[in-house]
């Protein structure tokens, strides 16, 4: 594509240099330019893009953008735009054929509950006869083919370049997890969107947006027309009071869900068991009745999301009701480690206060013995957040192990007396272990028949993040391991 071709389709920009270089990818991290790339330089949080672009060009870019003029040579054009990030999802669009136009997507944002929302849809799609893709916390995936990802919410060009794969490949409908950083980052900028979710939101991400009226309007930003998203369709759970403000401030129709009187989408009974949840909604293409595989509170707002969003698709109830009941669960969320022991493990992505809250809620709800929780919060992460998940923890369980969460480049000793802050509260009993490994060792030999143990915060992680090194690291296998060598030893 001819680089003068590209920018008539983008104000605001000044083009200087020959017009009729051609560009074949597009780059922002100066590794990974190849030969023909347009090379946009944004500022990340650390460093500024800019710095590497005599990098870039020795690396084979074609031309490159930035926010300020700078000398690149006779034989590189320069672009120079006033916001790098919303150009990157600008030329994005244009130079991938903008793919969202050529998808029905799903865009999910909230706290708690994007991960299995974004489940829930795939697993309906399917069931409709719909193929989909996906992207997340847990990867981006088409159909049945897994690609990694460095973020909740992957940057513009690199998701353009997935959806048009996806695309290519066959897919029409998708589901996209949206983070509160791609928002305020301009990941999603100009994206189109058929339906737009809003789960709730909770304290998270402080270290990033300071305060919660800044996360708010983070999250909002999706369905504003200051972000240029074009959301069709609002799902929005109304029993959480940013949730009412966003119904009440967008201008896309909205279908609420909850457990409110006034919502669209309401609860009108359900039943959780150990192994799974009866639930029936009023809707309004009338009564769905759901048997979950999933437990908990937190999954009823789940599938009243899903629901939403699939009715705004178009989809009929009785296709929403198999792709739910379809869904056997999701990797590190409610997930049960069973060895053939006598009493139960789960490990849960919770890193929230209140994911742990309501997941500790959800398990004691459950039949068991004792609740013993495994639990610990991120470095370079949102300080505040420590004690507060200390005093969730010990309120709610027997037994407390604190330990690390990849700590990263943070005294793990440090992390933890923040969160003994909390853990002093009481009622029950705790132990600082810094060693993850050997505090899941401990709850686990320490569990008896009946009881339940917790391990909260990595979820489907298969690594922990030290100072220095990430290491493989992986909750699930290691519980299955330990539990087994305490049962030969039985």
């Amino acid at each position: 594509m001819r680089l003068d071709d590209a920018l008539r389709e983008i104000p605001g920009v000044c083009l200087l240099g020959r017009p009729n270089a051609e560009i074949g990818g597009i780059a922002y991290d100066s590794r990974s330019v190849r030969s023909g790339d347009l090379f946009v330089a944004i500022k990340g949080e650390k460093s500024d893009g800019a710095r590497f672009i005599p990098q870039a060009i020795g690396r084979g870019a074609s031309a490159v953008a930035a926010e300020t003029q700078i000398e690149s040579g006779p034989d590189t054009p320069v672009v120079v735009v006033p916001d790098a990030r919303k150009f990157l999802a600008e030329i994005s669009r244009v130079f991938y054929g903008d793919p969202c136009e050529e998808l029905s997507l799903a865009a999910i944002t909230g706290t708690n509950g994007k991960t299995t929302t974004s489940y829930l849809m795939e697993s309906i799609y399917r069931c409709a006869g719909y193929r989909s893709c996906v992207v997340g916390t847990l990867g981006m995936k088409i159909g049945s083919s897994h690609f990694q990802s460095a973020h909740t919410t992957p940057e513009s060009s690199d998701l353009m370049r997935f959806f048009r794969k996806a695309v290519t490949e066959g897919s029409t409908h998708g589901a996209l997890e949206v983070s509160s950083h791609s928002l305020a980052l301009k990941r999603v900028y100009g994206m189109r969107f058929r339906v737009g979710v809003f789960m709730n939101l909770t304290r998270d991400h402080l270290d990033f947006h300071r305060d919660m009226e800044s996360y708010f309007l983070a999250k909002k930003l999706l369905f504003s027309e200051e972000n240029r998203n074009r959301v069709e369709a609002a799902v929005i759970n109304i029993d959480d009071p940013y949730g009412r403000r966003i119904a009440s401030e967008t201008r896309a129709a909205v279908l609420s869900f909850g457990f409110s009187e006034d919502a669209g989408i309401r609860v009108r009974k359900h039943q959780s068991r150990v192994d799974g949840t009866s639930l029936v909604l009023q809707t309004p293409a009338g009564e769905a009745g759901y048997r979950l595989r999933l437990v908990g509170r937190p999954n009823l707002y789940n599938v009243m999301a899903a629901t939403g969003a699939a009715l705004s698709l178009g989809i009929g109830l009785d296709k929403i009701r198999q792709g739910v009941e379809g869904l056997e669960g999701v990797p590190g969320r409610v997930e049960r480690v069973d060895a053939g022991q006598d009493f139960t493990v789960i490990v849960d992505y919770a890193h929230s206060p209140d994911s742990l809250e309501n997941l500790l809620n959800t398990v004691s709800r459950l039949p068991h013995a004792r609740l013993i929780t495994v639990f610990g919060c991120g470095g370079d992460r949102d300080r505040t957040k420590r004690p507060i998940m200390g005093e969730i923890a010990v309120r709610l369980s027997d037994f407390v192990f604190a330990t690390s969460d990849n700590p990263r480049s943070e005294d793990p000793i440090e992390i933890l007396d923040a969160i003994e802050t909390g853990l002093r509260k009481g009622p029950a009993p705790y132990r600082i272990e810094p060693d993850r490994r050997k505090a899941i060792e401990a709850a686990v030999t320490a569990a008896r028949t009946g009881d339940v143990v917790v391990i909260a915060g990595k979820g489907h992680e298969d690594y922990q993040i030290l100072a220095d090194r990430t290491i493989p690291f992986d909750d699930r296998k290691l519980a299955g391991e330990l539990i087994r060598d305490l049962l030969k030893k039985r």
